[in-house]
């Protein structure tokens, strides 16, 4: 759980700094870079750019931008690059469009609700076990990493080496696809163009777990409830709801 929680954080704050791409709060507390850096690293990917997976991992770190399933694939990747006493397992919810990883095997009767849920995506960034997740229905596998040590894998390595493009740049690229300047002008347009056009795409997700406090033992027996966070990030993320009580209409 330590090392899936290290996934968690790093994915989150440092490979995906303006936070997802079609999560509501993010959007407006980065302005719009964060929807701007997942359009800008699909144009790439969708256009042909990328030969392979390892360009894809590293085109999606360089821009830093993506929804679930990009944070899913960039989850996974990191680690395929760790050693893993079990499967790591690519997952699609059955009854909504959302992507997370799983590691563990949840249909294995000595893991059960013991596997662990890595899911960077929510705006609340935490570990949590299979058990523990607010949609109960069972999850369909995409794809699977077995138990190993670290996929060798020297291309995937320097992908997961980039660092994502400044915010000074994705503040450029962001007026010149939202016509407006990074902020919040261009997060209310980005968020209810997204509402009127695309509603199933955007959400306003905190956490996927019901128990976001929950504190977990490790062998050892240090006691950890994995929910650290960056200096004042909720004191941005609760003021970017506020900010979007007043600015947006209520959501339908």
């Amino acid at each position: 759980m330590g090392i899936a929680s290290r996934v968690v954080k790093k994915t989150g704050y440092e490979t995906f700094p303006d936070g997802p791409a079609n999560q509501e709060a993010a959007i407006w507390m980065s302005g719009g870079r964060s929807w701007a850096r997942m359009k800008l690293a699909r144009d790439m990917i969708e256009g042909g750019h990328c030969p392979d997976i390892a360009a894809e991992i590293k085109t999606i770190k360089e821009m830093g931008g993506g929804s679930c399933s990009e944070h899913r694939r960039l989850s996974a990747a990191e680690l395929s690059q760790m050693h893993r006493s079990m499967p790591v397992i690519q997952v699609k919810e059955s009854d909504e469009d959302h992507h997370y990883v799983v590691v563990g095997d949840w249909r294995d009767r000595t893991v059960g609700n013991h596997a662990v849920v890595v899911d960077p995506w929510h705006m609340v960034k935490k570990v949590y076990t299979y058990g523990e997740r607010s949609n109960s229905t069972q999850p369909i596998p995409l794809f699977v990493t077995p138990p190993g040590p670290p996929v060798p894998d020297s291309a995937m390595s320097d992908a997961l080496s980039a660092s994502p493009a400044s915010e000074s740049k994705m503040d450029r690229f962001t007026k010149m696809r939202v016509k407006r300047p990074a902020g919040p002008q261009a997060a209310e347009a980005i968020i209810n163009a997204l509402r009127s056009q695309e509603p199933q795409t955007v959400w306003d997700d905190a956490a996927g777990t019901r128990n976001v406090h929950a504190e977990y033992v490790d062998p050892d027996g240090n006691v950890s409830a994995f929910n650290g966070v960056p200096p004042d990030y909720l004191d941005r993320y609760l003021d970017a709801k506020e900010q979007m009580s007043y600015a947006l209409p209520i959501r339908g």
